[in-house]
């Protein structure tokens, strides 16, 4: 690879750390960074899961893949997201390969992360949203910038022993 080439594929890296994609949930906004987000779909039909958690929403094909839907309202303490005409599913993964739909109200376009770096999470934010939180985004609106990683292991936590494989 030469110079110019690696200072893209840098950039490229650098920029997918601190690029967000941000999501609309009970009408709070979120941000997943883009590393963490491997497409958006348009909401489809979901097929519920026998003995699922309620923060199970289904699961869905996607490409011939078998993806759990995760209800990211109810993940996060407040109502069923996904019920709108702008819903969607962020499909996200993270380091240990697991990979879920997390079902959103919206999306709300792009944000970047601060270079100063992340504020701290309010105290008056929810456990389950402390819980997954990584930080702060505070210029307006205000955005909890999500941990995958964390979001992934309270939805395997919340499911009990009958943990999927995801």
């Amino acid at each position: 690879m030469d110079g110019a080439a690696g200072g893209e594929a840098s950039a490229l890296g650098q920029s997918l750390d601190t690029r967000c994609i941000c999501v609309v949930v009970s009408q709070s906004h979120y941000v997943l960074r883009l590393a963490d987000v491997q497409e958006v779909i348009g909401l489809r039909p979901l097929t519920r899961v026998f003995h699922a958690p309620e923060v199970i929403a289904g699961v869905t094909s996607l490409r011939g893949e078998v993806l759990p839907v995760l209800d990211l309202g109810l993940l996060l303490g407040g109502a069923s997201a996904g019920r709108g005409a702008d819903a969607r599913v962020v499909v996200a993964r993270d380091r240990q390969r697991r990979r879920a739909g997390l079902l959103v109200d919206g999306l709300a376009g792009l944000r970047e992360i601060p270079a100063r770096g992340l504020a701290e999470l309010p105290d008056t934010l929810s456990p389950q949203v402390r819980a997954v939180g990584a930080g702060m985004i505070p210029v307006s609106p205000p955005c909890v910038v999500l941990d995958v990683e964390r979001v992934l292991s309270q939805a395997a936590r919340r499911e009990g022993s009958g943990a999927a494989a995801w």
